[in-house]
């Protein structure tokens, strides 16, 4: 088939100037390794990218690249290209209705997706309505409260919280926004940061102890296939700091992991229309699972699964969302991770050195107007976790020996 792959954060989003380094890399990534299996599968692909990107050769092997200079540009390369594609995997996050606006543009061309439809992007997104529905099928997830001002979150944990919560946005993706508040002085910064990313409204939950990890699923919207439990690397920050997503695990073994696995699809099907990739993030506390979060798209998870899957996971995707095939069975050749590593700006011309080096997945591109950069590496696929963290930890300091 003829296949168009849309990535936002290096398409339309780093045309607008509007991407981060650390979410840039997740997205390279993403898009690096979904374009190398579908040509493996022998497919056709065609990508989207910021014309400042395109101009440093990105390492992904694409048969044709359309280059744009504004989101609204990218919006209709993708309509122009649904005229000569088959198919359409639109890879973005949800914050603002961004996923959703994209996935319903395709579906009114007739175009088939390998996403989830629309209707269940929007039906998830929203945490305050995720939650309900989950409460409702005794599924369990943080409390949560949304709310719209300092006096609000000052309420909730007087009234009913207490210390630490966590505020974050309504539709937040990768830890944007999100703050551990301890204290009542920190309550005016968490409001102000969470709001550069939610508007007025956002939430306030419980603080969770224990372990955070997602389950990655291929579903067909009727049958449903666990994959992995992946181990998730995250840096949960007051206000004055910065959350992030680091990187993550898999496959992680935990005695915990069958419940998992049964929350996980029992949250999938609460909805009708998730297909393809789907990522469920669960923390497991001493009580069991608890859902954070359901992600109906591609997560940097994919990234790592992609090392050590038994099978062609890019066409798993195309075979889960256009022919209700699913793979027999997850067989794993080894264990891997990936990490993001913050560095400096590099020289441009060292872009072609660091392209050729196998742990590096995203290189540290020059972003306009941010000081600091960043990578992502992987460590390929190790016959334990331990050597896996280790070969990440040396390939870390070679890269970064490189680049100062």
């Amino acid at each position: 088939m003829k296949i168009l792959v849309y990535e936002h954060a290096c398409g339309g989003d780093f045309a607008d100037g509007a991407v981060s380094p650390d979410i840039l890399v997740e997205g390279l990534g993403m898009l690096r390794l979904c374009v190398a299996g579908l040509k493996v599968a022998g497919h056709e692909v065609t990508v989207i990218f910021g014309e400042e990107l395109a101009r440093f050769n990105p390492p992904v092997e694409a048969d044709c690249v359309i280059p744009v200079y504004s989101f609204m540009d990218a919006q209709q390369a993708i309509l122009k290209a649904c005229a000569s594609v088959d198919a359409v995997f639109v890879i973005a996050p949800e914050m603002g209705g961004v996923l959703h606006a994209l996935v319903k543009l395709v579906e009114q061309t007739g175009i088939p997706t390998l996403n989830c439809y629309s209707s269940a992007i929007d039906a998830v997104s929203n945490k305050v309505n995720l939650y309900s529905v989950l409460e409702n099928r005794r599924i369990r997830t943080p409390r949560t409260r949304q709310v719209d001002g300092v006096q609000g979150v000052r309420e909730l944990i007087v009234g009913e919280f207490g210390f630490p919560v966590v505020v974050k946005p309504v539709d937040g993706v990768s830890c944007c926004g999100l703050s551990v508040v301890n204290e009542v002085s920190q309550i005016e910064l968490a409001v102000e940061k969470v709001k550069e990313f939610s508007g007025e409204s956002f939430v306030v939950q419980e603080f969770l102890r224990g372990e955070v990890v997602s389950v990655s699923l291929l579903c067909t919207g009727t049958q449903v296939f666990l994959v992995s439990l992946n181990k998730q690397v995250v840096n949960l920050s007051t206000p004055d700091g910065v959350s992030c997503y680091i990187g993550g695990a898999m496959p992680f073994n935990h005695e915990k992991k069958q419940e998992a696995f049964e929350t996980a699809e029992a949250v999938v099907r609460c909805f009708s229309g998730l297909r393809g990739y789907v990522g469920v993030d669960l923390i497991l506390t001493d009580d069991g699972p608890v859902v954070v979060d359901v992600n109906p798209r591609l997560t940097t998870s994919f990234i790592g699964l992609s090392y050590v899957t038994n099978f062609n996971f890019a066409e798993a995707i195309v075979n889960a969302s256009l022919k209700n095939i699913l793979p027999t069975e997850a067989d794993f050749l080894g264990y891997t991770c990936f990490s993001k590593v913050e560095t400096p700006n590099i020289d441009v011309d060292l872009l072609d050195l660091l392209y050729r080096i196998p742990e590096m997945i995203s290189p540290p591109f020059p972003v306009p107007d941010v000081r600091d950069s960043c990578m992502l590496i992987c460590a390929g696929n190790s016959n334990s976790l331990e050597k896996a963290q280790f070969l990440l930890e040396e390939a870390k300091k070679h890269l970064l020996n490189i680049m100062t």
